[in-house]
């Protein structure tokens, strides 16, 4: 049978409407330094999660990838197999590998793993997976890893080159590019806050549900994300706040900066000294979170981990005003931030560093029809219909 064509310029049998992809027959070619993501960026899903990958494939087809970032899963608990998941409206296949070596060797291209393993396994797989060169950025997504096999797996990041996401974070998100498992949420709210194309503006935070609300602020205040990290709420994450602010200082297409801190630690004092010494030049909009805590009369944990205040200098109060003091935009308040944000963007825009572009067509999201079917959308006629009664009166 003569196959039809499909998107993308791939093909799939006109019998089956499953949709194929050709893996790429050689490595990528070397990326700058600061780009952790781009449009070709290639992932392992460690571990069995349908939602999570079905979220990825959808995001890179409104983002009009040519291929899949998902390039396969890896799950130990099976044998080897295919996983049916959609691309657009047509279905496709997605190796699931029982081991990580028959994923590496299968995938040259891979250079990022996103790790849904457990917290009592997530130490043991990723010390695995940082052996395989190829690996260049693992995302952990799980919470209660404890604090000693977090700085392990730190300790050994560094001496591999690896950038670590998390431990509990919600991973990250490159706009038209890539986004790590459930980040930036479902795809209605991906498309109203505009994550199918990149913006201007990067921004790191530690909480994964304020990235969220960050997507939106700065969608709504500039001309959008141009990449998003949630380091995490552990005390000790992979990354820090200036890891990935200095990524951004050094990419020339992000011009403005923002940072969601939080009471507890001191990553902010680093981002500050940055500032007064001249490594980050670009405007930054800052704020943490956590000044309630200054009117209550003992220090209480909050959230995250890593969100009590030891010291006063780990208070969101003295965070705030020292940020200020080093000339970083911070507003008076949470509720300020969205009009700060919006008045450093504009004076960007007027001294030309950046050029809003004409707004694209708003991508169309394909709906699975059992949640068509919730929402009211669609209705089906009944598949027989009976004109048996009961006559026993």
């Amino acid at each position: 049978m003569a196959p039809t064509a499909v998107p993308n310029g791939t093909t799939g049998s006109a019998n089956d409407n499953i949709q194929r992809f050709t893996a790429p027959s050689r490595s990528m070619s070397p990326t700058p330094e600061h780009t952790l993501f781009h449009p070709k960026t290639r992932c392992f899903v460690y571990g069995l999660q349908p939602r999570a990958v079905q979220g990825m494939l959808d995001f890179d087809f409104i983002c009009k990838r040519k291929t899949p970032s998902v390039a396969g899963i890896i799950y130990t608990f099976g044998g080897q197999f295919v996983s049916k998941m959609y691309w657009g409206t047509y279905e496709t296949l997605l190796p699931v590998y029982q081991s990580s070596d028959k994923a590496m060797s299968k995938h040259s291209d891979v250079d990022t793993v996103v790790n849904f393993a457990s917290s009592r396994s997530v130490y043991q797989s990723t010390m695995e997976l940082m052996e395989y060169p190829q690996i260049k950025c693992i995302a952990i997504i799980a919470e209660g890893v404890p604090e000693r096999r977090a700085r392990e797996i730190l300790h050994v990041a560094k001496k591999k080159g690896v950038t670590i996401i998390g431990p509990a974070t919600v991973g990250g998100i490159k706009p038209g590019a890539f986004k790590i498992g459930n980040t930036g949420g479902m795809m209605d709210n991906i498309v109203a806050s505009k994550l199918y194309r990149k913006g201007s503006v990067g921004y790191v935070s530690k909480s994964g549900g304020m990235s969220n609300e960050l997507n939106n602020i700065i969608s709504q205040t500039t001309d959008g994300v141009y990449e998003g990290v949630a380091i995490g709420g552990d005390r000790y994450p992979g990354t820090t706040f200036i890891d990935h602010l200095l990524r951004y200082q050094q990419d020339p297409e992000c011009k403005i900066l923002v940072l969601l801190g939080e009471v507890g630690g001191v990553e902010e004092y680093r981002v500050i000294e940055a500032v007064k010494n001249g490594t980050i030049t670009k405007p930054v909009v800052a704020w943490a979170i956590g000044t309630v805590a200054g009117m209550l009369k003992t220090e209480v944990q909050f959230g995250h981990a890593g969100s009590f205040a030891n010291s006063q200098l780990e208070t969101a109060n003295t965070k705030n005003s020292s940020m200020r003091e080093a000339g970083i935009h911070v507003p008076e308040t949470f509720e300020d931030l969205p009009a700060v944000l919006a008045q450093v963007y504009q004076d960007t825009v007027k001294k030309g560093m950046i050029k809003p572009q004409p707004e694209p067509a708003v991508p169309k999201i394909p709906i699975d029809y059992s949640w068509a079917q919730e929402l009211g959308l669609i209705r089906k006629p009944a598949a027989f219909i009976s004109t048996i009664s009961d006559d026993r009166g």
